[in-house]
């Protein structure tokens, strides 16, 4: 028989082969399973610093965060266990969820703890290893401070007050929603009493005042003339639901009403002090007479300057050659002073100050017409007064006003109404500004006039007393002080 051709041979030797080829080859689906599952990782958020520990957290609310990688599939379940006791094993729990919230007890030390153990699963039922993370747990006390734009002070005399805030790191809601305040002077032993009620006096007991605001811990304190003359400390308190109590301590120095007369310094710097100072110890002696030193400011309520003011049955108030924020600020209350509502006994004011009308920043003009007695357009502007001109009384028994330079700063005022029996004292004639004539301008005034048969409630006086001569305006002083606002002097 003879052999086929050569390449018909090779073309059904190929045919062969993929036909071979082609028997081998099926359509079955591709198996997973055949592949090896790689197991799943779990994480807990917080972890220990290398070779170190956690700081304590807080107990309340703490809200703790896990989760799980699978490289080769998707984690389906957690298994999650959280001690609170050490050596007292906690249930696990099944979640799919990757945080939890948790409020903790504290122990009698204000500690508590969480171990946290993990696990999960993947979609293919792999487990992962189990890792844990021991996380310290503590109360967190309250803290009080004032709050920020509240201004300090070192003295006061017997009424003061406190804005504060009470803050609570776990949370203001774990924090009572009062305080407890009282002054070194209380029994401390006596129950506390809810503010407002009969005997609730912090100088002699403790006092529970409620949070104005429980949110923000704001809370304020009020002392009416409860604190005593002396070194004085307000202690506050406040606890926790833990049971932390945190106290709070306030020194200053309280200072008592040592004579009839308050002088209210309001001169910035000390060269008035050589004169207003020394009229004071004139009269009073070193170290007898109640000093209210308000130059660096008022009070941070000012409702504590008018029950200091009512302290005294007379004040001194004084100012420089410029018009004074503070008195302007204070202007309705000194008002409330020299005419007050009923149930307080009227004040008796003596105003130095030549600043008073005519310059930005004087007192409203409610006050230097109703309180003071005259009217708010000046009769002689700003002038200054030479050494060879008097201060001339216009009423028996007054004395001259000398001055010793061309310092002392003053302005003219005209009377509210007609009387002339309201001016006390004028200057001597002389061109005070040179495109003006010579004049007289009225330098001192009372309220009410002469007429009304009674001392005055207010004496102002427009020019600035730290240059005259001290003798005489020691003599004009207390001339003033006696005989128009009937204070009785030593």
């Amino acid at each position: 028989m003879r052999s086929p051709p050569l390449a018909l041979s090779l073309a059904l030797s190929i045919a062969a082969a993929l036909c071979a080829l082609a028997a081998g080859c099926g359509n079955d689906p591709f198996d997973p399973g055949s592949v090896p599952n790689r197991r799943p990782v779990a994480r807990i958020f917080v972890t220990a610093p290398v070779g170190g520990v956690l700081n304590p957290t807080s107990y309340f609310q703490r809200t703790f965060h896990w989760s799980g990688t699978d490289e080769d599939g998707f984690v389906q379940a957690y298994y999650v266990s959280i001690e609170t006791e050490a050596g007292a094993s906690a249930p696990w729990d099944t979640t799919a969820a990757t945080d939890t919230t948790m409020t903790f007890e504290t122990d009698d030390t204000g500690r508590a703890q969480a171990l946290i153990r993990l696990a999960c699963r993947d979609d293919r039922g792999a487990y992962s290893d189990t890792v844990s993370q021991y996380i310290p747990l503590r109360n967190f006390p309250p803290v009080i401070n004032f709050v920020s734009d509240y201004d300090t002070f070192f003295w006061s005399y017997g009424s003061a007050d406190f804005r504060c805030f009470a803050l609570d790191l776990d949370g203001n809601v774990t924090m009572d929603d009062s305080v407890v305040f009282f002054l070194d002077t209380a029994d401390t032993l006596l129950a506390p009493l809810p503010e407002g009620e009969p005997g609730a006096d912090p100088a002699l007991r403790p006092v529970i005042k409620r949070l104005d605001d429980p949110a923000l811990g704001t809370f304020q304190i009020d002392l009416h003339g409860q604190a005593q003359p002396g070194q004085r400390t307000l202690t506050i308190r406040v606890s926790d639901e833990a049971d932390a109590t945190t106290r709070f301590d306030w020194t200053w120095e309280v200072r008592p009403a040592l004579s009839d007369v308050l002088l209210v310094d309001d001169s910035v710097g000390n060269f008035d002090r050589a004169f207003y100072h020394s009229v004071m110890d004139s009269i009073y002696g070193p170290g007898g007479w109640s000093l209210y030193d308000i130059s660096d400011g008022l009070p941070d309520r000012l409702w504590v300057l008018l029950e200091t003011l009512r302290q005294f049955p007379a004040v001194f108030w004084y100012t420089g050659a410029s018009a004074s924020p503070r008195l302007a600020a204070a202007a309705d209350l000194v008002a409330q002073y020299v005419q007050p509502s009923a149930g307080y006994e009227p004040g008796k004011l003596l105003l130095v100050s030549p600043a008073l009308i005519g310059v930005p920043g004087a007192p409203p003009p409610s006050f230097v017409t109703n309180t003071l007695g005259f009217r708010t357009t000046p009769d002689q502007p700003t002038f200054y007064i030479p050494s060879t001109k008097l201060g001339l009384p216009l009423k028996p028994g007054l004395p001259e006003l000398a001055f010793t330079g061309n310092i002392s700063a003053g302005v003219g005022m005209s009377a509210a109404d007609s009387s002339t029996t309201k001016y006390l004292y004028r200057m001597q004639y002389h061109r005070y500004i040179s495109s003006r004539p010579a004049s007289r301008p009225f330098v001192a005034v009372r309220n009410p006039p002469t007429s009304s048969g009674t001392f005055a409630q207010a004496v102002t006086v427009t020019v600035q007393l730290d240059y005259c001569a001290p003798a005489s305006g020691l003599a004009v002083l207390r001339a003033l002080l006696s005989q128009e606002l009937g204070v009785v002097l030593p």
